[in-house]
Formats: structure tokens, sequence, C-alpha cells
């Protein structure tokens, strides 16, 4: 199943490269066109900064040898399931930190990488940033939490 999630994503990457080509330089105008072109395409970016961090995560379990069950369905966004019961508190580090490392990439990416004067550039900034405060405020409490008490929380099964 992994393999149908990685040609999934492979296309959402290559559909998201393309609209960049194809619209990106339009969204440094004014108008609707400049508006539709530059949401559009920094909405894509946001989805792709996203795919990153998730298969940094599954990455990550997997270079650990950690106990992972791959998604089932090709629509839901979640890769994998991490088994809280049957993996260390190292791999667990490992699998958290990896998605992280990720989203600081991508935002390192799109702010050295993408040219400021255009809308889908900052949408695209916009939701990375969303997405690392989504990662600090959802994921970092249960990092700590498995730090602190040397366990693998539960809710990472979920």
């Amino acid at each position: 199943m992994a393999l149908r999630f990685l040609m999934r994503d492979l296309v959402i990457l290559a559909l998201s490269y393309g609209l960049w080509l194809w619209l990106a330089e339009y969204s440094a105008g004014q108008g609707m066109l400049a508006d539709f072109s530059g949401w559009l395409v920094g909405l894509m970016l946001g989805v792709c900064a996203y795919l990153a961090h998730e298969w940094s995560h599954y990455l990550g379990a997997l270079a650990m040898g950690a106990k992972v069950a791959a998604g089932t369905e090709l629509s839901s966004a979640f890769l994998f399931s991490f088994d809280a019961e049957g993996n260390s508190v190292a791999q667990f580090f490992v699998m958290s930190v990896s998605g992280f490392i990720a989203t600081a990439l991508v935002l390192v990416f799109f702010y050295q990488g993408l040219p400021d004067e255009y809308l889908a550039s900052r949408v695209a900034r916009g939701g990375a940033l969303f997405l690392a405060l989504l990662g600090v405020t959802l994921e970092a409490p249960l990092l700590l939490y498995g730090l602190a008490t040397r366990s693998v929380p539960k809710q990472v099964s979920v």
C-alpha cells in the first residue's frame, strides 16, 4: 500500500510543480487571475509541505525498524500508523523528530527559494507556517511527554 501512497503523492508533487511553472508568475500581478493563481499554487505547495512532513515521519520510523502499519485508504492524508505498544522510545523519538526536520527544511526552501513577489510564495509560506504551528502544538507535547515518561504515548497509534 505504501507504493500506492507514493505514487499518489508523486502525482500531487508533479501537479504542484506543473502549476508552479504555469501559474506562479501570474500571482505577482494584480486582479482575479493573480489572486486565484497565487491561492491555488500556494495551496498546492502547502499540501506538498504536509506530505513531506508525513513521509519524513514514515521514513524515520522505517529507518529505525519501527513497527508501522501502512494506511489502507488513498483518500486518507495519513500514510501509516505507529504501533505505540510495539516500538521503543528511541524509535518514537526518531519518527517524531523526522517530521520536524522535514518541516524546517520546507520552511527554509520556501523562504530562501521562492520569489517574494509571488502571492503563491506567500500562500505556500503561510501554509507551511501553519503546519509548523500544528506540529508544535499537537506533536511536540506528545514527544516531550514520551521523553519525560520514557514511554511511547498511546495517542500515537490513533
